[in-house]
Order: C-alpha cells, then sequence, then structure tokens
C-alpha cells in the first residue's frame, strides 16, 4: 500500500473526524467514500488479501454489495430473499421498457374504479407522445435519466413527512427499483415532474421525457397488477403505488374551469379515484406485510392514524362546527355508518386543529385515500355537502405548501373551482362555511 493511500486510511479510536464525499464505481452505483484521520496515534488500515471478486453477478447483489455466487437463472442470495436476479446492467433494464415478470393476458383489477383511472391517464399520455414513433421518443429522453433519479432521491423524497417511510425510500427502495422496471420508471416521472414544475422549461424536451416516463410507469404497473400480488413482487407494487398517482395532482397548466366540477366529465375526478390505489393494494397485500419493505414504517404510521381518527362509537355533531354539521344534515343520532359525510367530516375536523408542520402535513394528504366510494359518488354528483367538505381539506392543504409543494398543481385550482360553483347557491348557510376555503386557496372574488 503506498504512503498516500495509507494517510487515507488512518483511523483513531476516539476521536475521528469523518469527511463524507461520493463517488462513481466500475459499475456505476454512488458510492461513499469514508475519510478517518488522526494526527496523534495513527492505526493504519492494512487490506486483506487478495481475493477474486464477482464481477459477472446480478444487479441486485452488485446494489447491495455483497458476493454473488452468478448462479443463473437466479443466484442463491436472490432465491432466498425472494428477489427479482436480473443479469443485465441497471441502463439496459431501465432503457428497455420491458420488466422481467411474464406477460400476461389483459383483465380489470378488482378496483374498478381506480383501474379505469390508470386506463384514461396512460391513454392521454400515450396521445401527447404519439408512441408510434417509440425509440426515436426514448432516445430522446435519456439525457434526462440522470437528472430525474438523483433530483428524485435529493429533493422530492425530502417532502415525504414520515421519517420511517422516507427512510425506506432512501434505502430500500432504491435496491427494488433497479430490478423492476415500473417502480424505476415511476421515481423517474417523479422526479422529472419536480424537476419540470420548479425550473418551468420552455422547450418541449424535458415535458416529453416527464411524459414518456409516466406512461412507460403505468404501462408497466397495469402488466405487474394482472397476476396479483405476491410475496416476490409486494415491495415493487406498493412503491410504485405510492407514487403514481402523483403525476395526476400535478397536471401541467392546470386550471379551474378544468375541474370536472364545471366539465361535468366523471374522467375528471380520476385523480380523487387514484388516491385510493394504495389502500387497494394493501387490502390484497396484507398477509405479506410482515415481510415487507414498508412493514415496520405502515404499522407505525397505521398507529398514529388510529389515535387520530378512532371514531368507533362515536354519535352525534360533538366537537364538529354546529353549522358545519347543519349542513351535512347531521344530529344527535348520526354516525359513521348512517351518514357518508360523519367519518370525513370528523377526519377533517381532526386535522384543522393539528400544528401545521412537515409531520402533520403528510397526514393531511393521505386524508383522500381514506375517503369511501360512496363520498366519491357523492362528489361526482356534485352533493353540495360532499364539496364544502372536500374544499375546506383543499384549503388546509393550500396552507401546507410550504412542505406539500406539489398542492399548486391541482388542489389550490380545484378548490377555487368549488367556491365559483357555490356562487350560484342561494344557501345562506354557505358564505360562512366557504369563508375558510376562499380565504386559503385565494379566491378573492367570493365575499
Amino acid at each position: 500500500m503506498s504512503a498516500a493511500r495509507q494517510q487515507v486510511l488512518v483511523l483513531h479510536p476516539s476521536k475521528t473526524e469523518r469527511m463524507n464525499s461520493s463517488r462513481l464505481d466500475d459499475d456505476g452505483a454512488l458510492q461513499t467514500v469514508f475519510r478517518l484521520t488522526d494526527a496523534k496515534n495513527p492505526t493504519v488500515y492494512h487490506a486483506r488479501r487478495p481475493h477474486k471478486k464477482s464481477r459477472g453477478g446480478c444487479i441486485t447483489c452488485k446494489r447491495r454489495r455483497v458476493k454473488c455466487d452468478e448462479r443463473k437463472p437466479c443466484c442463491r442470495r436472490c432465491e432466498a430473499r425472494g428477489t427479482t436476479c436480473s443479469y443485465v446492467t441497471a441502463s439496459e433494464s431501465l432503457l428497455s421498457g420491458s420488466d422481467k415478470t411474464e406477460a400476461f393476458a389483459l383483465e380489470k383489477p378488482s378496483k374498478t374504479g381506480f383501474s379505469l383511472s390508470l386506463v384514461d391517464m396512460r391513454s392521454q399520455l400515450e396521445g401527447i407522445l404519439s408512441v408510434g414513433s417509440g425509440s426515436k421518443i426514448q432516445r430522446s429522453c435519456q439525457p434526462f435519466i440522470m437528472d430525474a433519479f438523483q433530483h428524485f432521491f435529493t429533493w422530492s423524497v425530502e417532502t415525504v413527512g414520515q421519517p420511517g417511510i422516507r427512510d425506506v425510500m432512501k434505502r430500500d427502495m432504491v435496491e427494488i427499483a433497479f430490478t423492476n422496471s415500473h417502480l424505476m420508471y415511476t421515481l423517474l416521472g417523479v422526479g422529472m415532474l419536480h424537476l419540470n414544475r420548479v425550473k418551468q422549461p420552455v422547450e418541449a424536451s424535458p415535458k416529453c421525457a416527464e411524459a414518456y416516463f409516466w406512461q412507460q410507469a403505468i404501462q408497466l404497473y397495469q402488466a405487474a397488477l394482472l397476476p396479483g400480488v405476491s410475496r416476490k413482487n409486494v415491495d415493487a407494487l406498493i412503491s410504485t403505488c405510492m407514487f403514481i398517482s402523483l403525476v395526476s395532482l400535478c397536471p401541467d397548466d392546470f386550471k379551474p374551469t378544468d375541474s370536472w366540477v364545471f366539465t361535468n366529465n366523471p374522467a375528471d375526478m380520476n385523480w380523487l379515484y387514484l388516491q385510493s390505489g394504495l389502500r387497494c393494494i394493501l387490502q390484497q397485500a396484507e398477509q405479506y406485510l410482515n415481510g415487507c419493505i414498508w412493514g415496520t414504517a405502515f404499522m407505525g404510521f397505521h398507529e398514529i392514524e388510529c389515535q387520530l381518527f378512532n371514531y368507533e362509537g362515536h354519535c352525534g355533531p360533538d366537537g364538529l362546527d354546529p353549522l358545519f354539521a347543519d349542513f351535512c344534515g347531521i344530529d344527535e343520532y348520526t354516525n359513521e355508518t348512517t351518514s357518508p359525510y360523519y367519518t370525513p367530516l370528523k377526519s377533517l375536523t381532526t386535522l384543522l386543529e393539528l400544528e401545521k408542520n412537515l409531520f402533520n402535513a403528510s397526514m393531511c394528504t393521505t386524508y383522500m385515500g381514506r375517503l369511501e366510494f360512496d363520498f366519491l359518488a357523492l362528489l361526482q354528483k356534485r352533493d353540495p355537502a360532499a364539496l364544502m367538505i372536500i374544499a375546506h381539506w383543499m384549503g388546509l392543504m393550500c396552507l401546507l405548501t410550504k412542505w406539500q409543494p406539489w398542492v399548486e398543481g391541482r388542489i389550490r385550482a380545484e378548490c377555487i373551482a368549488i367556491c365559483m360553483f357555490f356562487e350560484r347557491s342561494t344557501d345562506p348557510r354557505v358564505p360562512p362555511l366557504l369563508e375558510f376555503p376562499a380565504f386559503a386557496c385565494g379566491y378573492a372574488q367570493f365575499e
């Protein structure tokens, strides 16, 4: 070992100064370099004896930095862990646009609303891309891959308020992404979306790359859903589902007049149906959650939710705004089983009382995913009470944009749309009830 090399690898047992830097190894993986120094009492690190390295190992073992026995088609480590084993390079896996699972005949997933929303979104993206020239589009998007990937893990993940979930995203999820193309394209889509909304590019190429990443993510995710949830694919499916709906929350150049409350087009409300996707996946994956990368983080989050939103046995308007309760028809005999408004209004009241910070902002975000389909059906019919409840939640989210910047993509405009919709109402209860959401979203025209 050279003197220069020894100087870098000097260790100190008691007082150590650590300086971190990053570099790419031979396989293109991000590698952290630690420099440990002590000027007074150095202990020199001696390298171990030379040994044969696994340079032809599978992608999963390389990402975990463990030795691979190079057995094909599946190495012993991946077989023991139940993970996908792939010997193609990460770039080949990513750019080929093909998942390594088998092809299955198309059929609808169990939750029709969520499935049809995915189909509609995919068709819109294909229209933007004119997918007939796929290879040309693919080549034009390649320069944006690294920027999107790095931006996701550097900035996008930091908007997640739950520390446990954020840690899994940074640590375990990236490993899963390199062997599941639908997840990798989803992460690229989120990163590119975030970049485009921040930089607001004028040229078409970054926007085209964003649309291409999302189109590929949705197409591959639909195919991955068809065989159902299993122990082998549960990590990738849950990870993808957590982000796949984000594209519908951040449309480019969305205006209040584009809202479903004015278009009267059921498809324009698909963005809200998509938020129920994770609940659908978790119902199917319940038996696998103990061994899932998300199991511990979800359990901690679920315990917090149970403490906040446990209304079992509750009845009547106690704790609710009297005018709001009256507007929703909630009396002393009303409970969660007798009224579709009861639980959404109780949950909203709880959220409005929370301190505004990053952690609580993420609690407010999950409100969409807890809405039941009977309440969503009322929204689709533009039921006044349901619209007033969702407008208050949207107003709350408008106050949390410091921690949840995606709100500016759609939620603020949807809130303004509902305020505009209520302008025609002659109900005297509407103006005082709409005061908060109108102020929060900036709808100055409402008095």
